[in-house]
């Protein structure tokens, strides 16, 4: 059994799965970071997909989703079907804007029964379990689970079921991993951070009035990425390849 769900002083044992970038139309962003240099995959059908990723061949991967502005009044239906944070999770979401919107922590396995354990042991108010899936363009079914603490913090997946990680992945701009993921990190919301967060090797917190994703580090890249080419995302050469 994996351990990813246990406690390791005073913290839940979670790493970085991916960073969540909003973008307003979604055929555009992946038109635009693949001009900017990136491979990108569709999560679903493309005719039909609301979201994209960027894979790495290990580390943190970025996913490029859309979720028009409506879907903030499910706020309290959501609320009520799955907990407070869940809602108050969605409108976040759904809030105008593009750019770095969220991070999702991950377990090995491939439900999050321990892990919601772990979580209500903390004390951080947290969402119930929630289940998703899609179909990838290749037709197959993809399963995972979520759950969300409350606002601001990272929040909480599965392993895809089944795994969904490229073997090996080229990005012309030379991109090979995140190094670093630069997290703002409020005062009010430092403790429930560390414990969220304390054991992950990519997330680097630093002080803030607000809660959010500031940068994302990239290995490897050759040149620059021209902001107006990402919606919003903000990139940093990773200081160990310039």
């Amino acid at each position: 059994m994996s351990t990813k769900h246990r406690h390791h002083h005073n913290t839940i044992d979670l790493t970085c799965s991916h960073i969540l970038c909003k973008v307003d139309d979604i055929r555009t962003a992946v038109a635009d970071f693949a001009a900017a240099g990136f491979t990108v995959t569709w999560g679903s059908t493309p005719a039909k997909a609301h979201n994209a990723l960027i894979w790495f061949e290990s580390g943190p991967f970025i996913e490029l989703f859309e979720l028009p502005r409506r879907f903030g009044l499910l706020r309290l239906p959501f609320g009520l079907a799955y907990g407070a944070p869940a809602g108050a999770r969605l409108a976040r979401w759904a809030a105008p804007g593009e750019g770095w919107r969220d991070v999702a922590l991950e377990t090995e396995e491939t439900d999050l029964v321990g892990a919601h354990l772990a979580l209500q042991e903390t004390g951080i108010p947290g969402s119930r379990v929630m289940k998703g899936r899609r179909i990838t363009p290749d037709g197959t079914r993809v399963r995972y689970q979520f759950l969300a603490p409350r606002p601001h913090l990272p929040f909480v997946v599965s392993a895809y079921d089944p795994p969904q990680r490229p073997a090996t992945v080229t990005h012309p701009n030379g991109a090979h991993s995140i190094t670093r993921v630069r997290f703002d990190v409020a005062e009010r919301d430092r403790k429930a951070f560390d414990t969220l967060a304390g054991a992950d090797p990519w997330l680097a917190a630093e002080p803030a009035a607000r809660t959010a994703v500031r940068s994302v580090e990239l290995a490897g890249l050759t040149g620059e990425i021209d902001p107006a080419t990402v919606h919003g995302a903000v990139f940093e050469r990773s200081p160990a390849c310039s």
